[in-house]
């Protein structure tokens, strides 16, 4: 009996663990995106943005401290590094396990199990991709900036990387948190709960959209 419950507790921690990891990021890609976007509001704007993430504000020289930038992408790598170990025991593995899953969704029609296939799918997608991302930020984050970003962007060709990440965050973020406010008990009916998947659909819209007019808008200072 003692196994079982310390079984169980463990179990419990973990998909709490997995639920919070996930939150987080999906808040912070989000918020990473607005202030990428502030290049559509000018160079200036995103040149201010730079300055305030890199603390530019308690340095004497008013250059700031890109180090800063480094240091959030390492813990952004951690935290997505506890996500994928915690997820990926969810996920079917075996060849047994993917004959199983195909077999139930060729007879079962689920929108949720769908959702989550999709979420696997985008979730290696992003980790095969995301380390490329965090790696050129972190190893050179003087060089965020408008002309900086967009030499990265579209002279480096990093833009081939970027566009199929774009698709996969947005997807995987917002199916995560749709899934997440299922699972807390969210949505108490069907009404409620295509309600929320309408409400996850216009998020991943709005911000994929917001993606690539921000990467569109680097192109004039490549």
């Amino acid at each position: 009996m003692a196994i079982t419950k310390t079984i169980k507790n463990c179990s419990g921690w973990l998909d709490m663990s997995q639920s919070v990891s996930g939150v987080i990021l999906a808040v912070f890609l989000w918020t990473h995106l607005i202030l990428v976007s502030s290049i559509l509001l000018g160079a200036d704007a995103m040149t201010w943005i730079a300055g305030m993430m890199e603390l530019n504000f308690l340095s004497a020289d008013g250059h700031g401290y890109p180090w800063v930038v480094t240091l959030i992408a390492i813990a952004i790598a951690s935290l997505v590094l506890v996500h994928v170990l915690i997820a990926v025991q969810k996920l079917p593995l075996s060849l047994r396990q993917q004959i199983a899953l195909r077999k139930q969704m060729s007879s079962i029609s689920h929108g949720d199990t769908k959702l989550w296939v999709w979420q696997a799918i985008t979730g290696v997608g992003i980790l095969l991709m995301l380390p490329v991302h965090l790696w050129l930020i972190g190893s050179a984050p003087e060089t965020i900036g408008p002309s900086g970003s967009a030499d990265r962007i579209w002279n480096d060709g990093v833009w081939m990387l970027y566009m199929p990440l774009l698709f996969c965050v947005e997807l995987h973020a917002a199916i995560g948190v749709y899934r997440v406010a299922i699972k807390w008990g969210a949505a108490r009916d069907l009404n409620s709960r295509a309600r929320m998947k309408k409400i996850k659909t216009i998020v991943s819209v709005v911000f994929v959209v917001i993606g690539l007019a921000s990467l569109l808008a680097f192109l004039p200072h490549a």
